[in-house]
């Protein structure tokens, strides 16, 4: 396995390279399961032949992930999973959490709100409103939910009891919707959500793994904050743009 490379591959593909407990964390958003909302294709992201699943078979494949996950993930690790909702299916996310607590060894440590600069989508519904947060989800190995790795630093020390207090850290994150980098993926997050993410979670050196690359945006923070990457791109067009924008950068 090659550090500092994104494959062309599914993750499940890369996952199976992988030694036990290889990474130090995930950060990433996979697909949303939207694809068969609308006929007009309006949000095929690339990923038509994958992300129109039953509910069933979505939840299963996103758990099968979740498993493989695990097993690459070192005991202090983290994953911060950013998923949002669709109007078709609004309990799709809360349904995904709950069997992943219940089928793997993994379980919610934090849940993150991330406050985007715009509020998609446009107000076209009477009912549905416009979103402008998402959440991140914060997994951790069960028998670690109090001990998994941070970044956090310490501010003061009590000096009679050695008691630690740590920087104010809020499980409210408001950072840009994307890059602005225009392309068929519409649904990309922005380097300064996933470079505050870091800050709170990963420290220098650590080797985070994106299973849903798109175009390059983990990657690109990993870059600029001094920690090592592997990702998983399955669509041919979306992993040029992102090995071009990180050739861009290293």
């Amino acid at each position: 396995m090659e550090i500092n490379k994104i494959y062309n591959e599914d993750c499940k593909v890369t996952l199976s390279k992988m030694q036990d407990k290889f990474i130090d964390g995930i950060i990433t958003s996979p697909p949303y399961n939207i694809n068969t909302e609308r006929s007009d294709g309006y949000y095929n992201n690339g990923y038509s032949h994958i992300d129109g699943l039953s509910e069933n078979d979505y939840l299963e494949l996103r758990t099968s992930e979740f498993k493989q996950f695990s097993r690459v993930l070192n005991d202090k690790g983290v994953i911060c999973y950013n998923i949002s909702y669709a109007k078709e299916n609004p309990i799709l996310p809360t349904l995904l959490v709950t069997k992943i607590h219940n089928e793997t060894d993994l379980t919610i440590a934090d849940i993150i709100c991330w406050k985007k600069s715009i509020a998609m989508p446009f107000q076209s519904s009477s009912t549905k409103l416009s979103r402008i947060t998402e959440l991140i989800y914060i997994f951790v190995k069960k028998n670690q939910l109090h001990t998994f790795n941070t970044n956090k630093k310490v501010s003061k020390i009590n000096e009679k009891t050695g008691q630690k207090f740590y920087k104010y850290y809020k499980n409210f994150i408001e950072a840009k919707n994307n890059d602005g980098y225009i392309c068929k993926l519409k649904a990309s997050y922005s380097q300064d959500l996933v470079n505050q993410l870091i800050d709170i979670y990963f420290p220098t050196n650590s080797l985070i793994y994106d299973p849903f690359t798109g175009i390059g945006t983990t990657q690109l923070s990993c870059i600029n904050n001094k920690c090592k990457y592997i990702g998983s791109e399955i669509d041919k067009e979306h992993y040029k743009i992102a090995t071009m924008r990180i050739n861009s950068v290293s």
